[in-house]
Order: structure tokens, then sequence, then C-alpha cells
């Protein structure tokens, strides 16, 4: 997370499971399915997803698919620009064009 001007930035793997039905039906097997899916977003294998976020009221400003999630605490903003690490090694830059 971060946060530029009015905007909170946020990134990570896409949430795919329910938690509070796997810890109410731990035997359901498609509880067991959307686990394994959770798992492997958490490993990198499903991409990730970047959300601009209204810090004033919350509301989804953008919303955008990653090839791969941010390393922790991987993300910073400089110049009008957010830089983030992904756990892929690379260092992305996104902004306005200039």
């Amino acid at each position: 997370m971060v946060v530029a001007d009015k905007t909170l930035f946020v990134a990570g793997p896409p949430d795919v499971s329910d938690e509070v039905r796997a810890f109410y039906k731990p035997d359901d097997p498609e509880v067991h399915d959307a686990l394994a899916r959770q798992e492997a977003a958490f490993e990198n294998r499903k991409g990730g997803l970047l959300l601009a976020v209204s810090a004033s009221d919350g509301k989804e400003l953008a919303r955008y698919p990653l090839d791969s999630v941010p390393v922790w605490d991987g993300m910073a903003v400089a110049g009008g620009r957010l830089f983030m690490a992904t756990m892929d090694g690379k260092v992305m830059c996104l902004g306005p064009r200039r």
C-alpha cells in the first residue's frame, strides 16, 4: 500500500477464497478447490492486481491486472509516479507520459 496525494494504491494477489466459508466448512470440496487457488495466487502463479482507491471516500478509481504480484513493501511514489518491485524480479514505473 502507498498513498499519493488523494489516491491509495493497493496491490497483491487476487483474493479467490471465502475464508469464513472455509472456517465453517473445512471438509467441503469446493472450499478445498478455492483454498488451492488461493495458495497458487500467494505463490505468484495467478498474477496480481493493482487497485487505485480514493483516500477520501474509499471508491475504486481504477483496477489493473499485473503479471506478477509485488514484493512485500515493494511500492513507492515519487515525482508523480508509482514504482513497484515485483516477485518476478522487475521494477515497474507507472504514471503519466511526460
